[in-house]
């Protein structure tokens, strides 16, 4: 995500001096009650990239769920527990090296 932070330094300093300004002037008009200082844009932007973009897509995507083959998931389960599921020692270490080569 890209953030522009140009002048950051000089609207923090020109936001102090309003403030101070603004709680001299409540303590001359007796004015003990604090009020809380108006922001005015000031022209700040952000830019989200594409590729936040697109993280935001999947996000969505994966709140609204994804099917599921709930025949195939209950037969593994079924599998597993009686005992009778195989796991391809060779296939999964190769499956295991690919994603790992998929995260560097």
């Amino acid at each position: 995500m890209a953030i522009n932070l140009t002048n950051l330094n000089s609207r923090s300093l020109q936001l102090d001096q309003a403030r101070s300004t603004q709680q001299k002037a409540n303590v001359n008009s007796g004015n003990s009650a604090q009020t809380s200082p108006r922001r005015v844009a000031q022209g700040d932007s952000v830019n989200i990239t594409s590729q936040a973009k697109n993280l935001t897509a999947m996000e969505h995507d994966l709140a609204q769920g994804t099917p599921v083959n709930e025949s195939k998931v209950e037969s593994l389960k079924k599998a597993i527990a009686d005992g009778s599921y195989q796991v391809d020692a060779n296939k999964l270490a190769k499956n295991m090296s690919n994603f790992e080569s998929l995260l560097s």
